[in-house]
């Protein structure tokens, strides 16, 4: 390489490096002035509400300022991601798909089962099958796959398998945003579902892949902070126990209370759970959303690298939730522990009402609803409560009451409120832009003997972007989908499709 070259390269890492700084100031920043409205009394819904909505509209931001008309950018983000910001960036997309499991983090083993399956997966997309498409120079693995096969009927069967199951991400990627934003601010649910499906078209329309890599990115150092700011305050103030993760005291006991709720399921024995982590495995190893990261680095190299940056985030980030969980687990246990139906802490009540916790099997509005429910189970008037009657829904929820739970003020909900918006986006994003891919470029470019021009593939892709953002629009309104299910399904796609 010519001394010219080195020169200039080094000049767009360093305007590139100050443009990263600028992002992530202006985000500390806002959080920063989140907290000190939280400090001086500002009303407790607004602190906790500005800084997911701040989220959605940095990244909406960061998104639309990457636009381009150029395939190259547009398909593969110019082939110019730094493997370790294409690995942070993948690390988003991973920690968001295990997000509707996340309760196992901390009540299950890692050694075995679906959180091993992801990290098992995310290990061969990213030592293997990732620097495999970046060697072939493909845009993604449905391309890779029908390069193989002569038949139009199988390579169309690949196509839309990964379109299929980026579909599944995409509505799974949403409504975990939505739901972020209703429960842990309030927000009505057509306005929270429109909202997050118009930024997943600002993020992954104008830029593609470009955009949607940047833009998760910055979602992983969201969730980086959301969700050890928590486990640093509580550490700061001792307040945090110790074994919190891997088998210690603390983990342990929350293990046993998730289970107890039923947020997490009973084990199921040694060979189911090797099936579970195997499918899982391979269903991550071929997802397109997590492969795409790869592709938009600049060789083979780049790419294990990101996996590798990649697969070490995505630990770090699962200690910090899971350690959130677990804390919160038991804060919720120490609030309501030997207290009467009539006398918990109001906000009990409050979630209640809202349908993210039960109370004696019931959603309860206030104490004498409780008081009835109770009594219906053979609990006497003023009798505590066993630890397993509050049941929270799930580990989301747990995630989100945390900050309450422990007394850390609203700014500390927003800020997580705000790294779960950001996981979804980053989720929805990834699965836009691959069904995207999928069809515009592999269906209509490839399979039609790479005739059609820029403009039109572009214009193809735009029209599956709206599609697409429509019906998991429909998907977060309705609910008649669980994050959990439609994650699962486009495993269960990818591995019975694309792994073999």
């Amino acid at each position: 390489m010519s001394d010219r070259s080195t020169e200039q390269a080094a000049l767009e890492r360093a305007n590139l490096d100050a443009r990263i700084a600028f992002v992530a100031a202006s985000f500390l920043l806002a959080y920063a002035f989140a907290a000190l409205l939280d400090r001086v009394g500002a009303p407790e819904r607004f602190v906790g509400a500005a800084p997911p909505y701040f989220t959605i509209l940095g990244l909406a931001t960061l998104g639309f300022l990457l636009h381009s008309m150029r395939a190259s950018v547009y398909y593969t983000a110019g082939r110019g991601l730094p493997a370790a910001y294409a690995g942070f960036a993948n690390a988003a997309i991973v920690i968001a798909l295990m997000l509707p499991f996340g309760a196992r983090l901390a009540g299950g083993s890692w050694a075995v089962g679906a959180v091993a399956g992801v990290f098992i997966g995310l290990a061969a997309a990213g030592l293997y099958v990732g620097p495999l498409l970046r060697k072939t120079g493909v845009f993604s693995i449905s391309e890779l796959l029908c390069a193989r096969f002569a038949s139009a009927a199988t390579r169309v069967g690949f196509i839309g398998a990964v379109a299929l199951s980026s579909t599944l991400l995409a509505a799974a990627g949403g409504l975990i945003a939505v739901n972020a934003l209703v429960e842990h601010t309030g927000a009505n649910r057509g306005f929270a579902a429109f909202l997050i499906a118009a930024a997943s078209l600002i993020i992954a329309g104008p830029g593609g892949l470009s955009g949607v890599m940047w833009a998760a990115a910055a979602a992983a150092g969201v969730a980086t902070l959301g969700f050890g700011w928590p486990i640093a305050a509580l550490s700061l103030h001792d307040a945090l126990p110790s074994g919190m993760i891997f088998g210690g005291g603390a983990s342990a006991e929350a293990g046993k209370l998730l289970e107890s709720w039923g947020v997490t399921p009973t084990p199921m024995g040694l060979p189911v759970e090797f099936v579970t982590t195997i499918a899982v495995a391979l269903g991550i190893a071929t997802l397109a959303p997590v492969l795409a990261a790869s592709v938009a680095t600049a060789d083979g190299r780049s790419a294990r690298r990101a996996g590798i940056s990649a697969l070490f985030w995505s630990v770090v980030i699962a200690l910090l939730a899971a350690a959130a969980i677990a804390a919160s687990a038991l804060s919720l246990a120490r609030a309501t522990a030997g207290q009467p139906p009539e006398r918990l802490p109001q906000a009990i009540y409050q979630a209640s009402e809202r349908g993210l916790l039960s109370v004696c099997g019931y959603y309860v509005r206030g104490p004498s609803e409780a008081q009835r429910a109770c009594a219906a189970k053979g609990y006497a008037p003023g009798a505590p409560l066993a630890a397993e009657e509050i049941r929270p829904i799930d580990g989301d929820f747990l995630l989100g009451a945390l900050p309450q739970a422990a007394e850390l003020g609203a700014a500390a909900s927003g800020l997580i409120a705000s790294a779960l918006v950001a996981l979804g986006l980053a989720l929805a994003t990834a699965g836009l832009q691959a069904c995207a891919t999928a069809f515009g470029h592999d269906a209509l470019y490839r399979l039609r003997g790479e005739i059609d021009l820029t403009s039109r593939r572009l214009a193809v892709n735009r029209v599956t972007l709206v599609i697409v953002s429509t019906l998991a629009y429909v998907t977060a309104v309705t609910g008649v989908f669980t994050p959990g299910a439609l994650v699962a399904a486009a495993l269960a796609v990818s591995a019975a499709c694309l792994a073999p």
